[in-house]
């Protein structure tokens, strides 16, 4: 047949057939593609939001002067202002813009009633040299005045007028004179165009300790292509803040500016290799990165993370696919005889399977589409879960919003489209070659199901291949990010072997249950059909399990979560009131305590003792980590330290012997693949510091791993005696609730925890975490019992005849839908045994496999019994009614009726 022939005959079958069909059953095919739909848009979501909070990491100094050429910090704490002059004097007349930049944190005070808590919206404060930018500001295009064109109650200031760098002996009345103004007047700060309180005059402000007010002066200005101003930054010029917040003389990094020209590639080059790494020692005093590296490093950060979301979202498509194999193959029985006329009238096999699975790709297609407009509107709900587990793990996220790009319709509707074909694959192979003999019978039995999913050797298969990719390492990034591939693969593998297995347990358990059908009638018809299950029961089953066993798995793992971050927080929160800035709000919070005031605190007449702990964020190895300082003495006396690998000798807790020596948390060992008695070199602003680790703990709130030293002796390598944190210790009788409210009342920029809670704070923020993961495993139960529905109602159309022969024989439509509830019960139950079994494996692999080498973390197992028992029965239950309802309908079904 020539091809256009081809498609032709392709063309009209498609429309007398399956069109038809999609016509005359509008239910079903809404139905599958709600449930195809509901697969790809969880997917999307999570992966919208992902790159969101990804993209939200913004290098803010970007809104101000472009993206700059290179990046000077510190491998430890901040750079001297005085390697400024050194810089500058290196690079002679070389034509390049040097930007110092001091960055900070603050969110406005807590109301009276607030309740305690971490993760309270705050800004980002960018200090930068203003007159520096502004003059660089001129040379990119920016405009005349550039921090003075804009204020509050008036942005209509022109922004496109050209002057040469601004002088502070200009004294004229255009916008440059209002920055001189604004310069000259104190402390003041610039906001986002996008704040969300329209033109303030003034912003309260905790910085450390302090609650300040600061004047609000204008306006962010943003260069010619620079990426939007984030709503919760603010600028502030660099000598000011350094005085409010004790940084004189230190910066945190500076970043250099190439002016365009000839030969950029060249310069950038030479700038690099010849003046900065090599005044740098080659990293011993600085690095240099790229502004591209700094975003690389923040989307390695959270990698893993990233991608532990992006599997788990799979769950509902795999779930899915499983239904839309048997919605499509029991297409083909009930099409049997259509498709036995095509095949007589000469339609060639070929043709059939075309037909088929362009019917899957058109369901495919607007599954996916959908799909993708689904997903967009969950990912506005996503986004917020996602940005909270960010802030406080990794780092200050600004998301708000997720927003769809072709990159992600595209892959929706790839999604969707190919997971159609996986799943009518099948049912077309069967649709043409069926032979038209067979077909032409009315009421032919239901098959078995394809010999795969009949095969316990498969199934055993599958199981070992699982326990073997289980024992497998990690798949490491650079950047020190580990990704379990091989412990997913091993999920997989249990999830597809179980569901076999599920499907042989299925006729085992009806057989079980033979007594019941010697004295009720109903359930005597209800087994006689699943002791030899057709293929589309197999199916049910293998959908039902894998939702039971994922959603089981999860609930062993967040109770081992629960249950050792319980443990754990009980052995290190001894003190009576912990104390830090109301300003440390997520994982990158910059705010800490003043001596002053860490010391006058822990002078108050109700205070036996207290603890200091200062944090820096530390590189090693080109890895991140924190390098923390504290008093041991007072940690091992006083904390029940939840140790992995304990000390040898308690030298470590004297500060007399302990400058070389060093506690590290256990994700810090497996991050950077070191054990006990091993030496590690710490960087310092004093020089790099070898230290021996002498034990390692268990630490649950840092997954970039921790090293903890003497105090005294970081306060001496930093030369900072400012504290991160303080635990207070409250004399006999003293009430730690009065204590608190006298802290609040003299230093109203703290926050201040009681001992309960802070553990109350700490167990609500990791259970957040798991907030999205709920949302999945809902989606998918719901999505296989529903799938249980579409497998029963194909069924019962299979059996019109059955049906009106039982009603002829005098049975009651309740009776039948008593029957179906049972077959339905009885599909369930099997599925929740199989599921509970694989929930075990799963999750001793999420605890001691995913968990492991994605965080570093050992959880102890739990099983959460009346939670399992629970889904268990709400599983069965909803199988069991929502069959029942299948079942009444069928009741009244006809049997010439077309379906």
């Amino acid at each position: 047949m020539p091809a256009r022939a081809s498609y032709s005959v392709l063309g009209t079958l498609l429309c007398r057939t399956a069109l038809r069909h999609w016509r005359f059953e509008p239910r079903t095919t809404l139905l599958l593609l709600a449930i195809l739909s509901l697969g790809v848009a969880v997917f999307v979501s999570i992966r919208l939001a992902n790159r969101a909070a990804v993209a939200s990491f913004t290098r803010f100094t970007d809104t101000l002067t472009g993206q700059s050429d290179w990046i000077v910090r510190a491998p430890a704490g901040p750079l001297d202002a005085s390697v400024l002059r050194e810089i500058r004097d290196a690079l002679g007349a070389t034509p390049v813009n040097i930007v110092p930049v001091v960055e900070a944190t603050a969110t406005p005070p807590a109301r009276a009633d607030d309740t305690a808590r971490f993760g309270r919206p705050g800004y980002t404060l960018l200090c930068v040299d203003l007159i520096a930018v502004a003059n660089l500001a001129t040379q990119l295009d920016a405009g005349t005045g550039y921090f003075g064109q804009q204020s509050p109650a008036s942005t209509s200031a022109s922004a496109t007028s050209r002057a040469a760098p601004v002088s502070p002996n200009d004294t004229s009345t255009d916008p440059d004179a209002a920055f001189w103004t604004a310069f000259a007047s104190g402390p003041q700060i610039w906001l986002s165009p996008r704040h969300p309180t329209p033109h303030p005059t003034s912003l309260e402000l905790v910085l450390d300790e302090q609650i300040r007010t600061l004047p609000v002066a204008g306006l962010i200005p943003t260069a010619p292509d620079a990426p939007a101003v984030p709503p919760n930054l603010l600028i502030i010029d660099l000598p000011q803040l350094q005085q409010l917040t004790g940084k004189v003389g230190r910066i945190d990094r500076i970043e250099f500016v190439l002016e365009a020209g000839p030969r950029l590639a060249e310069r950038r080059a030479a700038l690099r290799t010849t003046t900065l790494v090599a005044l740098g020692a080659a990293g011993a005093r600085w690095s240099v990165t790229s502004p591209g590296a700094e975003r690389e490093t923040a989307a390695t950060m959270t990698r893993a993370f990233r991608l532990n979301l992006t599997i788990l979202s799979l769950i509902a498509l795999l779930v899915g696919l499983y239904l839309i194999f048997q919605a499509l193959d029991g297409a083909v029985v009930r099409r049997r005889t259509e498709i036995a006329i095509l095949r007589s009238l000469g339609v060639e096999e070929r043709t059939i399977r075309r037909m088929w699975l362009l019917e899957s790709a058109m369901l495919g297609l607007l599954g996916g589409g959908l799909g993708v407009l689904l997903g967009w509107l969950g990912a506005q709900a996503a986004v917020q879960a996602v940005g909270r587990t960010v802030n406080a793990l990794y780092f200050t996220t600004t998301v708000q919003a997720a927003h769809l790009a072709t990159p992600e319709i595209i892959l929706g509707l790839a999604l969707g489209l190919i997971s159609s074909l996986i799943a009518g694959w099948w049912p077309a192979l069967v649709a043409s070659r069926t032979p038209p003999a067979q077909i032409l019978q009315r009421g032919a039995p239901p098959t078995p199901g394809a010999r795969v999913l009949r095969s316990t050797s498969l199934a055993l298969a599958f199981i070992a291949a699982g326990i073997i990719c289980a024992l497998l390492p990690p798949w490491r990034f650079e950047g020190g990010g580990r990704f379990p591939v091989a412990g997913y693969a091993a999920a997989f593998l249990w999830i597809f072997g179980g569901g076999i297995a599920s499907a042989w347990l299925l006729p085992r358990v009806a057989a079980a249950l033979r007594p019941a059908g010697r004295t009720h009638a109903s359930a005597r018809i209800a087994l006689s059909h699943l002791r030899l299950p057709s293929g589309r029961h197999r199916l049910a089953v293998a959908a039902l399990h894998c939702a039971v066993g994922m959603t089981a798995g999860m609930a062993i793992l967040v109770a081992s979560f629960d249950s050792t971050v319980r443990t754990w927080v009980a052995q290190t929160l001894q003190a009576d009131l912990y104390l830090s800035s109301s300003g440390a709000q997520s994982a990158t919070s910059l705010n800490r305590l003043s001596p002053a005031a860490a010391d006058a605190i822990a002078a108050h007449p109700a205070v036996a003792a207290s603890s200091r702990l200062v944090a820096y964020p530390v590189r090693i190895n080109d890895l991140d980590t924190l390098l923390s300082g504290t008093d041991l003495a007072a940690l091992g006396d006083r904390s029940q330290i939840p140790w992995v690998d304990r000390p040898r000798t308690d030298a470590v807790f004297d500060p007399a012997r302990n400058a070389t020596l060093a506690l590290v948390s256990e994700a810090f060992t497996e991050r950077f693949g070191l054990a006990r008695d091993a030496e590690v070199t710490v960087p310092t602003p004093t020089g790099p510091r070898r230290v021996r680790i002498a034990g390692v703990f268990a630490d649950y709130g840092n997954e970039r791993g921790s090293i903890l030293l003497e105090r005294a002796h970081v306060r001496e390598w930093f030369a900072d005696d400012h504290v991160t944190n303080l635990s207070l210790w409250l004399r006999d009788g003293a009430d730690a609730d009065t204590v608190r409210a006298d802290l609040l009342a003299t230093y109203p920029g703290l926050s201040v925890f009681t001992n309960a809670a802070l553990r109350d704070e700490v167990l609500r923020i990791f259970r957040q975490t798991f907030a999205i993961t709920y949302a999945l495993e809902i989606i998918g139960v719901l999505v296989a019992v529903i799938g249980l529905a579409l497998t029963l109602t194909s069924v019962l159309l299979d059996r019109r005849d059955e049906l009106t022969t039982l009603r002829a024989l005098g049975f009651s439509r309740r009776e039948l839908a008593r029957s179906t509830a049972i077959e339905g019960a009885t599909v369930a139950g099997a599925a929740v045994g199989g599921g509970t079994i694989l929930s075990l494996a799963l999750g001793w692999l999420l605890i001691h496999v995913i968990n492991q080498q994605s965080f570093g973390w050992t959880l102890t197992f739990a099983l959460p019994w009346a939670q399992l028992a629970a889904l268990g029965a709400v599983v069965i239950l909803t199988g069991a009614a929502v069959s029942w309802w299948v079942g009444r309908w069928a009741a009244d079904l006809p049997a010439d009726r077309e379906e």
